[in-house]
């Protein structure tokens, strides 16, 4: 299973379980995470959902393993689509989703962070948007939720440069909202999400609404532009030279 759920009280929370992977999924695990993200937001009696990580990493974005089947055509644009779901499945959940992050969110891992409403993260994890060194753009909504969060300059150091953020620095940027030690993480999650015990559900509800109601049809119009490049980048060469290099440990030999 590559998604755990266990629900304490007012507080689920959902893990992505696939350790030996950083938690990079594939698309079954993909489609997997949106369903249970939307079914626990929906548990009665459930308040605030926390969204985290197994072992070292929170997540590695999608799996480009040649088991995770990450390749072009209409596969890659299938794992597009279903990290898409995730995010809005985040965003559009009714009550409070917090992500606590363990340790490296690389690629649609950020995505699946900053569309959170509350980002914790351990002093030892970091964020990254590699996109561009194996020849893609970047999904998941990346390119309104960071801008919208840390600017746009910010927001070009990690899509253009694949700046890799350390916690301290993505604290000061505002990525985060706030570095714990790492042992301290799962308390202090738990902590933030149970604040929403006594909450009326019905007013979780509207204020989420309200927060998103502005950008919604952004990240939407976002998400569409994204998977159009994606698209025609999953089916070219330098994704193809990008993803042999990755997998081959070596430099990747783009065109001049």
């Amino acid at each position: 299973m590559t998604v755990r759920i266990a629900v304490d009280g007012p507080v689920a929370t959902v893990t992505l379980s696939r350790p030996d992977r950083l938690n990079a999924l594939d698309l079954a695990g993909l489609r997997l995470l949106g369903n249970r993200l939307r079914e626990v937001a929906g548990t009665p009696g459930v308040r605030c959902v926390v969204l985290t990580g197994e072992g070292r990493a929170f997540c590695a974005g999608a799996d480009v393993s040649a088991e995770g089947a990450a390749s072009g055509g209409a596969d890659g644009r299938a794992i597009v689509a279903a990290a898409n779901d995730v995010v809005l499945a985040v965003v559009r959940a009714d009550i409070p989703v917090i992500a606590a992050v363990n340790g490296p969110a690389v690629g649609v891992g950020v995505s699946f962070a900053v569309a959170c409403d509350a980002v914790v993260a351990a002093d030892t994890s970091w964020f990254q948007l590699p996109f561009v060194k194996i020849g893609l753009t970047p999904d998941g909504g990346a390119t309104h939720l960071l801008p919208a969060a840390i600017g746009r300059v910010r927001a070009a150091r990690m899509a253009l440069f694949a700046e890799r953020v350390p916690a301290p620095t993505a604290l000061a940027w505002g990525l985060v909202s706030d570095v714990v030690p790492a042992a301290e993480l799962p308390t202090t999650a738990h902590g933030l999400a149970a604040g929403t015990a006594g909450a009326s559900r019905e007013a979780l509800r509207r204020t989420k609404r309200a927060l998103r109601r502005a950008g919604a049809d952004a990240l939407e119009t976002a998400m569409r532009h994204e998977l159009d490049d994606q698209g025609e980048l999953l089916d070219g060469p330098d994704y193809a030279e990008g993803l042999a290099a990755l997998r081959e440990r070596r430099d990747p030999v783009y065109p001049t």
